[in-house]
């Protein structure tokens, strides 16, 4: 049995590197004499990431990527319990009721697991941390014994998941302070639209936006507001189709564009999914128009970029399909696809976008591998 000291240690270090967490569910598997744990992070209704022992990999990916956590029973039924401590499957479930739960049906019994115990861990932020141990089919339930030891590690686990959302909250403050550095306003948001973390730069930027009740913003021009909504509802997805760049004028007198980009990372960091840094960038009129800038802002193809440049020129339909040799239902089509994507809906909002270039800013690379 692992030294209860050093485990403890080793908890708290997990809260800094979550690397540290399949070493450390194997060890407290052990303190249980159970095959080992798992660990899953969640916010809001959003199930972030996980961390697991070796002996619980084989089939974890396909199953939380599949989203069957979203068709468990277990969470629901552990917080009905309201227990600071753990909860053994027997109390929760009858057996019928466990043979048919989605965690063990589709995960654990075909590699050999069967009993569980586990406990919640609700954070000040609204994050929660479940923690869950198993044992290897045949083996006994887990008794007082082994949930009282499990129980004595709870206090030290339920602190480093603390420190860890902590230290993610203060990593995102950091982000935004770098770019108000460079001049960028910027706010990170999260699926529900929760600001973050903002600098002071957007905070200033009323002529574009307001500040709405539980921490949210919402954008003064309705259409580039029903734009941002859409974007915030796909940050969990960041191969979603959503519009992430667009115009808005708010009531000033200078347009900006704003840019919602995923932070994206492993698939398995505990906080770091389903963000989005929201970022605004003033419009200057440049000598000429960057197409590879035009084409990476929004997502387009060569193809579309090059349209896009055309419209912005102020060619007709007629003139671009005459330009680049194509039937004129080629253009009309690429230009569909050029306003779909950039949420604009004739061509005088093209002009008005791509007629000058915003700063194009990509996420750190700390923070977009971060594993918070």
């Amino acid at each position: 049995m692992p030294d209860f000291e050093s485990l403890v240690d080793d908890i708290y270090e997990a809260a800094a590197d979550p690397d540290c967490w399949p070493r450390i569910m194997h060890d407290i598997g052990k303190v249980a004499e159970a095959a080992g744990g798992v660990l899953i992070a969640r916010r809001a209704d959003a199930w972030l990431g996980w961390r697991c022992s070796g002996a619980l990999e084989k089939g974890a990916e396909a199953f939380f990527s599949s989203g069957g956590l979203q068709r468990s029973q277990v969470l629901g039924r552990l917080l009905a319990f309201n227990r600071a401590g753990f909860v053994s499957d027997q109390e929760g479930f009858t057996e019928e009721e466990y043979a048919e739960e989605p965690v063990i049906k589709e995960w654990c019994a075909p590699n050999g697991i069967h009993h569980c115990t586990a406990t919640a861990v609700p954070m000040l932020n609204g994050d929660l941390v479940m923690f869950q141990v198993k044992r290897r089919k045949g083996d006994p339930p887990f008794g007082p014994a082994e949930l009282d030891r499990l129980d004595a590690l709870r206090p030290h686990l339920a602190r480093a998941g603390l420190l860890a959302a902590r230290w993610r909250l203060e990593r995102l403050r950091s982000a935004t302070e770098a770019l108000a550095t460079l001049g960028i306003p910027a706010a990170i948001l999260d699926v529900d639209g929760r600001v973050l973390a903002a600098n002071g730069l957007i905070e200033d930027l009323s002529s574009h936006h307001v500040w709405m009740p539980r921490d949210r913003i919402a954008l003064i021009e309705p259409a580039a507001d029903k734009l941002l909504r859409g974007a915030i509802a796909d940050l969990g997805n960041p191969a979603a189709a959503s519009v992430r760049s667009f115009p808005s004028k708010g009531t000033g007198e200078r347009p900006v564009v704003m840019h919602l980009i995923p932070v994206t990372g492993n698939a398995r960091d505990l906080f770091g999914g389903g963000l989005g840094v929201l970022t605004i960038t003033h419009l200057t009129r440049p000598a000429a128009l960057d197409a590879a800038l035009v084409q990476s802002l929004f997502d387009l193809t060569p193809t579309e970029a090059r349209v896009a440049g055309s419209l912005a020129e102020g060619l007709s339909l007629d003139q671009i399909a005459q330009r680049h040799k194509v039937k004129l239902s080629t253009i009309r089509s690429q230009v569909k696809s050029v306003f779909a994507k950039t949420g604009a809906n004739r061509q005088s909002q093209i002009v008005a976008l791509l007629a000058a270039q915003p700063k194009l800013w990509r996420p750190p690379l700390e923070l977009e591998q971060s594993q918070l």
